[in-house]
């Protein structure tokens, strides 16, 4: 398994994985604003093949995960908590303190991953999440970060290859 930075190149893979996860995909003009605008990014790569990434952003002692997708075969395996972890300790180098996300009300599996990760939920979004027919609310969920957290060994995943 390696975790490596996103390039261009890997867009139509992120979008095949989008489209198999997500009831409304990004597109990828949304991947594109977010590659233009610096936002840092990551994949998980096994045998060439891309299984999950995740995109972040980083300002004003925040980070905010803006999309973190793991390929539904690979799911349920620890990889998104791993890439979630590996976004944390980025941001926590960067100079983030409290880690912040939006996900769909009906995305069970997410809100149980977050939860299990001490993640709070702080808020709503009436309406935030296009579908196919109307819009469904996003919960909001933050959790702080801090040394306690690397020295603790909480974030050690011992797959990742930078």
């Amino acid at each position: 398994m390696l975790l490596r930075q996103i390039t261009e190149d890997d867009f139509p893979q992120l979008l095949t994985i989008e489209e198999d996860t997500q009831p409304v995909p990004w597109t990828l003009a949304a991947f594109m604003r977010c590659w233009e605008a610096g936002y840092p990014g990551w994949v998980l790569e096994h045998d060439k093949r891309i299984l999950g990434f995740a995109l972040i952003s980083v300002g004003a002692g925040e980070c905010h995960i803006l999309n973190i997708c793991i390929t539904p075969d690979f799911q349920h395996q620890g990889l998104g908590r791993n890439l979630m972890i590996y976004c944390m300790q980025w941001a926590m180098q960067k100079g983030a303190q409290v880690v912040y996300l939006e996900v769909r009300r009906s995305n069970a599996n997410a809100i149980r991953l977050y939860r299990n990760m001490n993640f709070k939920l702080i808020g709503e979004r009436k309406n935030y999440y296009p579908m196919a027919k109307g819009a469904e609310d996003a919960l909001i969920f933050a959790r702080e970060i801090g040394i306690e957290d690397l020295v603790s060994g909480k974030f050690d995943p011992p797959w990742i290859e930078d």
